[in-house]
């Protein structure tokens, strides 16, 4: 008893070193082509330099990482149980009492730890680094070192050359900010000027500004002038499709911060889809892992004879390349508000797990 114990104990060693290998493999060849991919891309324009570019995409990598590791566990998966299934080993283990569910319970506890430090990592490690890749940009290949953007939970600062705004919200589809406070410094960075607004609208040209007032800071005069203004046109060099670029800096908010950003946006009345999209997408995402785990059980098992590597990896691209489809047309569908951002995120992941299902159910039969 206690030698066949200790024999199972090797096979599971055995195999989930194989998947390990594996993982390892898939992981970083996917990680790899698609930073090569972007590096080689973006080589053609002449503009930044080599190492502007190798430095900005190397940040991207945590990011690369994250959205490999779905097609990565697929792929390791079909590659083990493939390789498995044609050596026979996989039959020499159902000779032995060990079952295919064993082997994918061993496999799948180690894809739900992968699971997990992708969310970590997507809650973690992604929002600070987005951060650093969008400050690296702006300052060192857009050379605007006067750029600076902090999205907290209930406001929004943003500067541009001699000015800093602070926004409450922004929205693009009204080309609207609500609650926008304007602060104007001179070469030696000395407030000279704050122009506050309960909102500021774009006519196509100029900003216009609603029910403020404007202090001006004279340097002759000991107090601040302060005058009222019910509408105030100001020259802003920055149009809504600058402002519009916020929508995308919540990515460096994380998870609990993006909840308290998303509820104070309802507050004020704000369209949050987009938000709740980017949300419940962050969890789907991590968990993508589980879902390409059983999605490749039926796949790499079916005719394992016939064919070899270059087959599962054509397999494992065409898998992928429908599930990113659908991933994404989902995500679109959410954000538009065609479906609500809780199924638009978790709506490919439930079908995929349905037709994997299935077809395990008829192998079976």
């Amino acid at each position: 008893m206690f030698g066949s114990l200790s024999f199972v104990r090797i096979l599971d060693r055995y195999i989930l070193g194989i998947f390990f290998k594996n993982l390892l493999i898939a992981l970083v060849s996917m990680v790899a082509i698609f930073l090569s991919q972007a590096i080689l891309g973006a080589l053609l324009d002449p503009a930044y330099t080599v190492a502007q570019l190798i430095h900005y995409h190397l940040l991207n990598t945590p990011q690369i990482t994250v959205q490999s590791a779905g097609p990565s566990v697929l792929l390791a998966t079909v590659m083990t149980l493939s390789n498995l299934s044609r050596s026979s080993e996989l039959v020499a283990c159902y000779s032995l009492g060990v079952s295919l569910r064993r082997v994918m319970s061993l496999v799948l506890s180690v894809v739900v730890v992968f699971s997990m430090l992708i969310w970590a990592m997507s809650d973690r490690v992604l929002p600070p680094v987005f951060k650093i890749r969008t400050a690296y940009y702006m300052k060192e290949v857009q050379k605007r070192q006067d750029f600076f953007l902090d999205i907290q939970m209930d406001k929004v600062w943003y500067r541009s050359k001699n000015l800093i705004y602070n926004l409450q919200r922004f929205d693009h589809g009204l080309k609207t900010i609500f609650g926008m406070t304007v602060y104007t410094f001179d070469g030696d960075f000395n407030l000279v000027e704050v122009v506050e607004a309960e909102r500021a609208e774009f006519d196509g040209q100029n900003w216009s500004l609603l029910n403020g007032s404007v202090t001006v800071f004279a340097a002759d005069s000991p107090f601040p002038l302060i005058q009222g203004f019910q509408k105030k046109q100001m020259q802003i060099a920055e149009t809504p499709q600058d402002f519009k670029e916020i929508d995308k800096e919540v990515e460096g908010l994380r998870t609990g911060e993006l909840e308290h950003y998303i509820a104070r946006m309802k507050a004020a009345g704000a369209d949050t889809k987009a938000y709740e999209v980017k949300l419940h997408s962050r969890l789907s995402l991590s968990l993508i892992p589980i879902v390409m785990c059983f999605l490749a059980v039926p796949f790499s098992l079916s005719n394992r004879r016939e064919g070899g590597v270059a087959r599962d990896l054509a397999l494992c691209l065409v898998v992928t390349f429908f599930y990113w489809l659908f991933y994404s047309v989902s995500l679109s569908l959410g954000t538009s508000g065609a479906l609500p951002p809780r199924l638009a995120a978790w709506l490919p992941s439930s079908i995929f797990v349905a037709l994997a299902a299935t077809l395990i159910a008829r192998r079976r039969s």
